[in-house]
């Protein structure tokens, strides 16, 4: 008996072990690569804003919801328009449970400025490698104790360690909440996956339809919090998980999804022929006409084949890198080896040696393979699939030209900006996906020496059996081996060189920097001192008449200023048309013309004009920032003032800063006294 509950003992601590150990692995994994994102944040950003295009909105938003509670939580824009709130929504309750537990980095006017720090953190350094590593178990189901800790640990590592996602996000723009909707999108993936699973078993009369509610109500969670983050996100998702259900879904239901597709598709059209006039909606060749491929074919290959693992001359920007580093070449030949296994799996035709129902098919319908193989099969098509739907919006995003690419990459905004995240979502699934191929096609070479041995009429058979089985095991067990080492030197060799990522930083860092060469920069210390200035002088209800591009706008995001244009692109829709009408009334050179529309916003508050300086050369990209031009009026200012509709605040002197500041200067608005 007592040997009896040693073995029973023996087995529970070897089920305990199987159970925890990927757990284990994954964790560890997951911390490897926070504690890699968390490395690379810039220092600079953590008491200064984020200086691109983008980064005032978000501060703005986040400080309207702190202001006005979530009354406004569909209306974050100036003009009232939505903008998906989660990553608002997200810095703003780290900023009130900060505050009221006195922490001091979350109190006063940097606080929202930390709060996105640790929103991008959390997302970048937590949920996306953990939502990967979830993803990529979905393939590694049957693999082997030592096939899951190692993929457990390797794939959030991997997922951190090239410059497309998540550091491209707070690089370009920054794009704030696509990021943070990028980083969930795995969940959405994940549940999507699992829901094909109930679906499949339903329509083939393997389960109850019971069995559908669980991964349908996750799958829609899922999707509301992506939605929640950045609706535009559902793109993606259509490109990634179109592939899984064309192969697995039948045949009525795939027609529905298209159905599904063609009613939205025409939805979208309607809506904007309707509401944004063009007379290109049927000539694509013309749309985009201001854009220009940023890559060769060579090196959009070469950045789609290494995950973005490459180096190059940081002089003719990141775009231009196309030489693989160490990292990016483990990852290439990784990433094609993946393919190809993923091609044998679904051909059945192993350059290896022979396998007797050891590899998987889709087509063959006889007793060969088993139904767990064909869905095998399906999986590889469909990752292949994924791979190519995915490397083809990327090629026709960076490099292609024309009517078709203008089609295909019209909902990423016909640029690489978007589409470059795709790339790790296609290849660490293909990746782990050949790892529990080779390690399936292992246990049947042992499984198969083992019956060749057993079953053989006679001894010599049963040697030349079980020699075969040997010697394709090892031919197996060394492709597994190199496909080990590759992961490892991709895992360290990323950490220890990473000229994408470097450049991504540092650009951060020299764009925050206040010690600017150009004086007239988005964000200087000059201009900081003079926003400062301003606020001291007439509080944060004032209203602020400015051009925001030249960098009045981090007036608001910095300090809580009560700035006309808190944002590069205030619309003049729903709510918004008090924007155009400002910028047409200063443009009068009336002033009663000009004094109506500022001075009708706030009644009873006084509002001013700020003078500070030229549109910042890092924001010319900017279409429509001729509408600020009469900000910028020398003599217009001079004729207003002459007249007394503006009168120039007395003791704020803001041209002591250098000849750079001559013309800077504040002004009230003589508003009429009703």
């Amino acid at each position: 008996m007592a040997q009896i509950s040693m073995i029973h003992q023996r087995m529970r601590t070897q089920d305990r072990i199987i159970r925890w150990a990927p757990i284990v692995a994954g964790l560890l994994g997951v911390v490897a690569a926070f504690c890699i994102v968390l490395a690379w944040f810039p220092t600079a950003v953590w008491d200064k804003p984020i200086q691109g295009i983008d980064a005032p909105s978000h501060y703005y938003f986040i400080r309207k919801l702190l202001h006005h509670g979530p009354g406004v939580l569909l209306t974050l824009q100036p003009h009232d328009g939505f903008y998906p709130p989660l990553f608002h929504v997200l810095a703003a309750l780290i900023v009130k449970v900060g505050g009221a537990l006195g922490i001091p980095a979350l109190a006063g006017n940097m606080a929202v400025i930390v709060a996105v720090n640790c929103v991008w953190i959390l997302g970048a350094g937590i949920l996306w490698p953990l939502g990967m590593l979830l993803l990529c178990r979905y393939f590694l189901r049957d693999a082997s104790l030592g096939v899951r800790c190692a993929l457990g640990l390797a794939v959030p590592i991997l997922a951190v360690s090239s410059g497309t996602n998540p550091y491209q996000m707070l690089y370009a723009g920054p794009l704030l909440a696509y990021g943070l909707g990028s980083n969930l999108l795995p969940f959405l993936l994940l549940a999507t996956l699992h829901l094909l699973d109930a679906l499949s078993d339903m329509f083939e009369a393997r389960a109850a339809s019971a069995r559908l509610w669980r991964p349908l109500a996750l799958t829609a969670l899922a999707g509301f919090v992506v939605a929640s983050t950045q609706p535009k996100l559902i793109f993606t998702y259509i490109l990634i998980m179109l592939p899984f259900v064309l192969v697995r879904m039948p045949w009525k239901l795939i027609a529905g999804v298209f159905a599904a597709l063609a009613v939205g598709a025409v939805a979208f059209f309607v809506y904007a022929f309707t509401f944004i006039k063009s007379d290109k909606y049927f000539h694509p060749e013309r749309w985009f006409h201001t854009h220009k491929p940023d890559m060769s074919l060579r090196t959009s290959l070469t950045y789609a084949f290494t995950d973005g693992m490459v180096s190059g001359d940081p002089a003719n920007g990141l775009i231009s890198f196309d030489v693989p580093t160490v990292a990016g070449w483990a990852m290439m030949i990784l990433l094609i080896g993946a393919l190809a296994v993923a091609g044998i799996t679904l051909t059945g035709r192993c350059p290896i040696g022979h396998r007797t129902g050891a590899v998987p098919t889709v087509a063959d319908d006889s007793d060969g393979p088993r139904e767990p193989d064909r869905r095998t099969g399906k999986i590889a098509l469909s990752l292949i699939l994924s791979f190519l739907f995915v490397l083809f919006v990327f090629e026709c995003s960076a490099t292609f030209t024309g009517a078709i690419p203008n089609i295909v990459t019209a909902v990423w905004y016909r640029n690489e900006v978007r589409t470059m995240t795709f790339l790790p979502y296609v290849i660490l699934p293909l990746i782990a996906f050949a790892a529990a191929r080779l390690d399936a096609w292992i246990g049947a070479d042992r499984a198969d020496a083992t019956a060749a041995a057993t079953d053989a009429a006679d001894a010599r058979e049963a040697g030349s059996g079980a020699t075969q089985a040997r010697r394709r095991n090892r031919l197996t067990r060394g492709v597994a081996a190199a496909g080990a080492v590759l992961l490892a030197v991709a895992m360290v060799a990323a950490q220890a060189d990473s000229p994408v990522k470097t450049e991504m930083r540092a650009a951060l860092t020299d764009a925050a920097r206040l010690d600017k060469v150009d004086p007239t920069e988005q964000l200087t210390g000059d201009k900081l001192d003079a926003l400062t200035r301003v606020v001291d002088k007439v509080g944060t209800d004032a209203l602020i008449v400015s051009d925001p591009l030249n960098g009045s706008m981090y007036g608001t995001a910095v300090l809580d200023a009560n700035m006309l244009y808190p944002v590069y692109n205030p619309q003049d829709t729903i709510h918004g048309a008090i924007f155009g009408q400002v910028e047409r009334d200063f443009a009068s050179g009336d002033p009663a013309t000009m004094l109506a529309s500022p001075c009708s916003i706030t009644p009873g508050r006084p509002v001013y004009f700020l003078a500070m300086g030229p549109q910042a050369p890092s924001l010319q990209m900017f279409t429509y920032r001729a509408q600020f031009y009469q900000f910028h009026d020398a003599k217009l200012i001079d004729a207003y003032v002459k007249a007394g509709a503006l009168k120039p605040v007395t003791g704020l002197d803001l041209t002591t800063y250098g000849p750079h500041a001559k013309d800077w200067a504040l002004y009230q608005l003589a508003c009429p006294v009703k």
